[in-house]
């Protein structure tokens, strides 16, 4: 429950749990599955099986098969037309029905089709995206990214060179052909109502393209530029055959039945021969074969013969690929026979492959997360870097966004000492700042060939060097009491910033905000009362310690969590104005972006953002 604010602050409305609430990255939502209105017309309704269909056959005019039991139509699916319709649509058919579908008659073999319309069922032999594997228009899907697969030269060449038939796993193919699809570009595919697979004609990149096509008016149509290609430098087409799961065993079934079933003319299995049936091959003592060819798994025999009851390979998709230029395949006459007229070094010189895109696209995601901290001052610490770029007995190992590194380079400042200032990146640290503090935890200072760390102690070293105007007062109780506020800073004030920063539920910010408030609160109310610094009108000691927390207070919490702004004529508006217009606090303070963007991953809460960020996490002292 919220309780009452400091009068130092805003009123509470400024502390609206709205403010609070991160912000939430809704998912895009799930598409609906296209429907392909274009649907075979040998496709069986889905909920009727084959025998189901030949009931609702009605008997028409000179019909002589054998009479249909009459069909309970209040037991079929709601999907099912009645027989009412059914009439009207048979009314239609003519005038004795002869265009009424009927079923076959008995000593026709029906398992051809019975067979393939089941598969149909089971299988869409469209292209169309699927979840194990398959195509989208002649497009493969759930291709593997595996940059460095085994023998990948090997793959690559003989996927390149096609100087036989080639036949691929599905792993194989996901995990090998997106490596050389660089080489070849889809032209067309062929689809098949009654066989178990598809076949994906690739020409040859080099073969060239036109510049493009017509503009086109569609405002949501993506514009895409093409860059014309020289034509004919290449005559190479492939054919990609895709079998799909489960064809084998269904055949396998087909052709059994077919050995057993009377031998028909009208409508022999156009998977054998075209001038043999099944039981013509039976009896010249002929092996069953199929017209495709299998992987080398063990599911062939020697002879070419299907091995019957491989499970493993009735149950898996594969691909074979060939070449078929100049050889009249797809019913056209291609041209010149032969393999590719070039490289493969000059196909991947005109287009990366899958892969290589697809690695190369990661990278770039990955500079882009890493790239939200600055490695380089802006603004008036920008100009002050420069000013104390030369080398120098005394110098500074800082990073232009850290607060504590801020402490030190506000007091050199105001000490108008000399020094050096090193930046560098708290993410990569040199030898040169490891020599100084084997933590790598900045700041650091060398002085000569003498180094520390830890931004309160250099701050004491500073002090005892007796160069400059002091930042402790001379009195020893008053330099007791800043000590003993400095501590306070360090020990309740900045955990509770970077505390309320890191939450990421709205209750814990609301929380946090006001925890941090009376921390803030706790150190004004032993403050000097008009100020506007801590022990009166000259900046000291305490002031320097918390003044890179006020700056950042405005340029961080507010835009990532709402933090109200003081109230006005209160005595920490006061102390705010005073710090963040003071001429050595505005030289080591960059623009506003670089603290936005430095600390994203902070307000983000990211694993491993810092040393500071992890201890606040995990509820600990910080480093």
């Amino acid at each position: 429950m919220e309780g009452p604010l400091p009068h130092h602050f805003a009123t509470a409305h400024s502390l609206d749990p709205s403010l609070f609430n991160p912000q939430l990255h809704h998912g895009h939502a799930s598409l609906s599955s296209q429907i392909d209105l274009d649907t075979d017309p040998f496709q069986f309704t889905s909920h009727l099986d084959h025998q189901t269909q030949l009931q609702l056959q009605p008997r028409v005019a000179f019909d002589q098969r054998p009479p249909i039991p009459p069909t309970r139509f209040q037991d079929l699916p709601s999907n099912v037309r009645g027989p009412e319709q059914l009439n009207n649509d048979f009314a239609r058919a003519g005038q004795f029905g002869i265009l009424t579908p009927h079923p076959q008659l008995p000593n026709q073999p029906q398992i051809h089709h019975e067979a393939l319309g089941r598969l149909q069922n089971e299988i869409d032999l469209r292209p169309v995206a699927v979840q194990d594997g398959g195509t989208t228009e002649g497009h493969f899907g759930n291709m593997k990214a595996v940059p460095d697969p085994p023998q990948l030269d090997a793959w690559r060449k003989k996927l390149f060179d096609v100087d036989g038939i080639i036949t691929l796993t599905e792993e194989e193919f996901q995990t090998y052909f997106p490596h050389v699809d660089n080489v070849y570009s889809h032209r067309s595919t062929q689809k098949y109502k009654r066989k178990p697979f598809v076949s994906h004609y690739w020409d040859c990149r080099m073969k060239g393209r036109p510049p493009g096509t017509a503009k086109s008016e569609d405002p949501t149509k993506k514009k895409r530029k093409r860059q014309a290609r020289e034509r004919d430098l290449c005559d190479v087409k492939i054919k990609i055959t895709e079998y799909f799961p489960g064809a084998r065993q269904i055949m396998d079934k087909e052709a059994q039945s077919a050995l057993t079933a009377e031998p028909s003319t009208s409508n022999n299995n156009d998977f054998f021969s075209p001038t043999q049936s099944a039981s013509v091959m039976q009896s010249q003592g002929q092996p069953r074969r199929f017209p495709f060819i299998a992987p080398s798994d063990g599911s062939m025999a020697s002879d070419g013969t299907m091995r019957l009851n491989q499970p493993s390979a009735d149950s898996r998709r594969y691909y074979t690929i060939q070449r078929v230029n100049g050889n009249g395949a797809n019913g056209k006459n291609d041209g010149t026979a032969g393999p590719h007229k070039h490289t493969l070094e000059d196909s991947d010189r005109i287009k990366k492959n899958s892969v290589l895109r697809y690695v190369l696209k990661q990278e770039k995601e990955q500079k882009k997360s890493e790239k939200t901290y600055h490695k380089k001052a802006t603004g008036a610490a920008l100009a002050t870097v420069k000013k104390h770029a030369k080398e120098h007995d005394l110098k500074l190992y800082g990073s232009c966004f850290c607060p504590f590194v801020q402490r030190v380079w506000i007091a050199l400042q105001f000490k108008g000492l000399d020094y050096q200032y090193i930046e560098v990146d708290p993410y990569k640290k040199p030898e040169s700042l490891m020599a100084v503090n084997p933590r790598g935890l900045i700041p650091a200072l060398r002085h000569g060939d003498w180094g520390c760390y830890e931004s309160t102690v250099l701050m004491e070293y500073l002090e005892d060097l007796n160069a400059g105007p002091p930042l402790l007062p001379h009195e020893p109780k008053l330099r007791a009491h800043c000590r003993l506020w400095t501590d306070h800073v360090n020990r309740h004030i900045t955990p509770a910033f970077y505390g309320y920063l890191q939450a990421q539920e709205g209750q814990q910010q609301l929380d946090d905000a006001t925890k941090l408030q009376n921390e803030i609160s706790k150190l004004i109310d032993v403050a000097h009362p008009s100020g506007p610094y801590f022990l009166g009108t000259e900046l000291s000691f305490v002031d320097v310690q918390f003044a890179p927390w006020i700056i950042r207070m405005r340029k961080v919490l507010t835009p990532y969590r709402g933090w109200p702004q003081p109230e006005a004529g209160s005595r920490w508006a006061a102390w705010v104005d005073a710090i963040e217009n003071n001429a050595h606090v505005k030289a080591t303070t960059s623009t506003d972006d670089l603290y936005l963007d430095s600390y994203e991953r902070y307000a983000e809460n990211r694993p491993n953002t810092s040393q500071v960020a992890n201890a606040v996490n995990e509820g600990r002292g910080l480093p």
